[in-house]
């Protein structure tokens, strides 16, 4: 397997393990980079027995591969992987790879495909039934997993890299066929370098990631989202940096949107509806400096806004702020929740089991028991101001979190929190709030006429239209 090299660039600009569904906006943008990466690691170890497979003649038979020969293929070319990584890896992956195995190497369509034979006889082209499968056609590598829910339901997990020397595009599509249709999430990474004004040569990053669950099925939801920034961006120590051409933006000069189609009921502050409507999410991304002096980017402005599917009629648009002033012409009400540091805190460490608020986070930082007020039932809580923590609405009773869960089911202690719920707080008032101008109509029909999305759309969205999923490794 030919080495990978993303690795070490893309972490100065990703800090966070997992592409987590509950993280919005340039915070799933940045998340999607280092988990697809993390991703390919995980391939290397995970397919070896296939990568090595591929190295022979394609037949009918099936191929006998001992995981001596293989570990050694592996070894001498994947000098990156440690043995001691590659054994942790493989051991939570798959405990039994290191088992010799019986393994199928068939071409098809121009392209290499290896997949395990599974005590067949003959091998064939017919691998979309096997839990695992690995291709290669010209310099693009795909790896396909598949779990069967039940006899009607096949999810197929697919991941491909392709890179010459100038780029490297990585995808990961999530696909499950739900009631005759393919539905799910694809991401697009593209890798690229350009020559900034300075001289420094830098990466570029072009994320896109597109979701599909079509029309609404009962109670469940419908519709389409797509995430991606107004033009590829980079990292440099100057925000006045210019790229060659043009071709990307410094991070701070971008735009990050998720441009969602709704099929589901919405009631709003101005916009009642039962049709589909367009939910747009802005982020504005700003440089700030830790105490420590150390850069962090944050979302400034964290827009929001909806409109009726022919983006005509009433609407809402708004803005997560710490201190939000009553503007009757803007629909807003006083209020000083500190939701941008909210917003900050959850999207950072994509926590699920419940989102504290300013009050909780500023606990954390402070060593105080993390308290939230809870409705009688569990079901509602007491959103205080984050000038009086204590104050609780009558009828409300404190609970005490002692652990957060993130999307990925991982468990952690609220003192594990606390230099970063300290950073948020000290960072927040570097940049004012709510000072960009909000969406309006006519700037949302733009976005969605726009060449950028739509051509993004339509790449994207192909994956949903083959006849089997599995034909993405062609």
């Amino acid at each position: 397997m030919k080495k990978l090299i993303i690795g070490s660039a893309v972490l100065a600009v990703c800090t966070q393990a997992n592409a987590a569904p509950s993280v919005q906006g340039y915070y799933q943008a940045k998340e999607l980079i280092t988990y697809t990466t993390e991703k390919i690691q995980q391939n290397k170890a995970e397919f070896f027995m296939l990568d090595f497979a591929l190295t022979k003649p394609a037949q009918s038979q099936p191929l006998w591969i001992t995981s001596n020969d293989a570990l050694g293929y592996f070894q001498a070319n994947n000098t990156d992987v440690n043995e001691d990584e590659f054994t942790r890896i493989l051991t939570k992956v798959s405990p039994n790879g290191l088992q010799d195995q019986s393994v199928c190497r068939v071409d098809s369509q121009g392209t290499q495909v290896a997949y395990f034979a599974n005590g067949r006889d003959n091998c064939s082209e017919h691998y979309e039934q096997q839990p695992m499968a690995m291709s290669k056609k010209g310099t693009k590598v795909s790896f396909m997993r598949r779990w069967d829910f039940d006899n009607n339901q096949p999810h197929f997990d697919i991941q491909s890299y392709d890179y010459t020397d100038q780029s490297e595009t990585l995808t990961l599509d999530y696909l499950l066929q739900f009631e005759g249709r393919w539905i799910g999430t694809v991401v697009r990474i593209n890798k690229s370098e350009t020559t900034l004004s300075s001289g420094e040569k830098t990466p570029t990053y072009d994320v896109a990631s597109y979701g599909y669950s079509g029309p609404r099925s009962g109670i469940l939801s419908g519709g389409e989202s797509l995430l991606y920034s107004e033009t590829p961006y980079y990292l440099s120590d100057s925000e006045e940096d210019t790229a060659q051409g043009s071709s990307a933006k410094h991070l701070v000069n971008t735009r990050f949107y998720t441009v969602s189609l709704v099929d589901a009921d919405y009631r709003g502050r101005n916009l009642v509806t039962t049709s589909p409507t367009y939910q747009i999410n802005r982020d504005f991304v700003k440089a700030y400096t830790l105490e420590n002096g150390k850069t962090a980017y944050f979302v400034s402005d964290p827009q929001t806004f909806r409109i009726d599917q022919s983006l005509t009629g009433p609407y809402d648009s708004g803005v997560y702020m710490d201190e939000t002033p009553y503007d009757p012409e803007r629909g807003t009400d006083a209020a000083s929740s500190g939701e941008w540091v909210s917003y900050a805190f959850n999207n950072t460490h994509h926590l699920v089991s419940f989102s504290p608020t300013y009050c909780m986070i500023e606990d954390i930082a402070k060593d105080r028991p993390v308290t939230a007020y809870l409705t009688q039932d569990g079901t509602g809580s007491w959103l205080p101001s984050m000038y009086d923590c204590k104050q609780h609405e009558n009828g409300t009773v404190p609970k005490v979190y002692t652990h957060f869960i993130n999307s990925n089911g991982d468990e952690f202690p609220v003192t594990a929190y606390k230099q970063s719920a300290k950073d948020i707080l000290y960072v927040r008032n570097q940049h004012p709030q709510g000072e960009e101008e909000l969406l309006t109509p006519s700037e949302v029909t733009q976005l969605v006429n726009s060449s950028r999305y739509q051509e993004l759309k339509a790449e994207l969205s192909q994956r949903f239209r083959w006849s089997e999923p599995y034909s993405i490794l062609y």
